[in-house]
């Protein structure tokens, strides 16, 4: 199985500087660590899962390495250091 463990966690219009994570409920009682954690608590219910971080809009600024393109790779840079067990990237689109 797949599973989208975080998604739509960074909010529109950043810059790019920061990883411009939504300040959700979850966000605010757990702190900036939530989407590691999430990985991690997944990977022990279902340890054959492949587990993913999905979003939209993550293309725009690639070539600049800017916007929310530069705040997803902030974030996923961030949670493979502090070991989550992330298998891919999914991208939203219509």
């Amino acid at each position: 199985y797949d599973w989208d463990v975080g998604n739509e966690s960074i909010a529109d219009g950043g810059t790019g500087e920061t990883e411009n994570l939504r300040k959700s409920s979850w966000y605010r009682t757990v702190g900036p660590e939530v989407l590691t954690l999430a990985f991690k608590w997944a990977h022990e219910a279902d340890p054959e899962a492949k587990l993913y971080y999905n979003d939209y809009n993550i293309e725009q600024g690639a070539v600049a390495n800017r916007g929310k393109h530069a705040s997803s790779m902030l974030l996923l840079k961030r949670l493979i250091k502090e070991g989550a067990p992330i298998h891919g990237l999914g991208f939203q689109s219509h």
